[in-house]
């Protein structure tokens, strides 16, 4: 039997912004089933201190989110694994610790169409799948996207991600946390760098795998200012950032997307955009992709995208939608 893979290409991109409140009922990429609702809001900026890292400076200053809809006990890394899964264009570099739970290195957002989610240090490449990466043998501290449009930060030794909740940790806010008119958080103990604190209404917080989602929780991540120092003057702790308020004007690019075999040709139909390319890629191995279809522009109607000459062993097929 031929094996299909079908991915929902989305878009879910939000320019930095300070425009009035963002609510759960904005978000329109979601994923997951259930009748409680979280976010994920992912921030890509530049760190003040590199520290020997080579990773190149994110492209822009954005940030991202995505809902989540769930039932019974969930962690934040179960929203974030699945988050991941569902939007082919978001991917992440992580280590999964039998005790620990998940380690985070590198997020990265596929900004453009077409090929790309990979990452390499000049000597090795990497690919993603449904959006993971854990056997990485890329240097966090030296990686760079495949595709240079891509937004997208790592590190280990050098600036790292960082952990944000909403206020409290209990959920209950409809509204995204802002962190206020300060630049910069406020440390509960300005003296000890481990120290946790607050910024606005986000709370700087450890541990995305034993942190547990309620409903109307919010999980945000944004780089380091710098790498990290027991030095309570360095700017990893003094600078520490909680994510800039997400503009609520996402724009899905593939709606409604199904797929079938009909008459020995696969297809795939979906609600497309004005003002956007589509075609139907190919591949045999989620590495290596093909583009089966002419580019057709979107038209905020009804496309259906078919492989003439579909193979006869295991297939993966994706929508890919480009700017003109």
């Amino acid at each position: 039997m031929k094996r299909i893979s079908s991915w929902l290409a989305l878009v879910g991109l939000f320019l930095v912004s300070k425009s009035s409140a963002v609510s759960l009922n904005d978000i329109q990429f979601w994923t997951g089933t259930g009748t409680n609702r979280a976010a994920l809001v992912i921030e890509w900026s530049a760190p003040e201190s590199t520290y020997g890292s080579t990773v190149p400076t994110p492209i822009a200053d954005k940030s991202l989110v995505w809902g989540y809809r769930f039932n019974g006990t969930v962690s934040a890394e179960q929203m974030f694994i699945a988050v991941m899964a569902a939007d082919p264009r978001l991917y992440s570099v992580v280590s999964i610790h039998p005790v620990y739970g998940l380690g985070l290195y590198g997020i990265g957002y596929h900004l453009g169409g077409g090929d790309g989610t990979g990452i390499t240090d000049g000597t090795n490449i990497n690919y993603f799948s449904k959006g993971l990466l854990t056997n990485a043998t890329v240097d966090p501290d030296s990686a760079a996207p495949v595709n240079t449009n891509d937004l997208f930060w790592s590190g280990w030794y050098g600036p790292s991600w960082e952990l944000w909740t909403e206020q409290g940790d209990a959920g209950g806010f409809l509204n995204c946390p802002v962190r206020g008119i300060g630049d910069f958080w406020i440390p509960d103990n300005a003296n000890n760098p481990d120290s946790l604190g607050v910024h606005g209404q986000w709370e700087f917080n450890w541990g995305i795998s034993s942190r547990q989602l309620t409903n109307g929780s919010w999980i945000g991540l944004t780089v380091a200012a710098g790498e990290f120092e027991y030095d309570t003057v360095s700017p990893y702790f003094v600078h520490k950032h909680a994510p800039a308020l997400p503009d609520p004007s996402i724009t899905a690019l593939v709606k409604n997307l199904t797929g079938n075999l009909q008459s020995g040709r696969w297809q795939a139909q979906f609600l497309s955009c004005t003002n956007w390319l589509y075609a139907l890629d190919r591949s045999s191995d989620l590495k290596h992709w093909t583009t089966v279809t002419n580019c057709i522009p979107g038209n905020n109607a009804r496309l259906n995208l078919a492989d003439p000459e579909p193979p006869a062993a295991q297939a993966f097929y994706r929508i890919r939608a480009d700017q003109p």
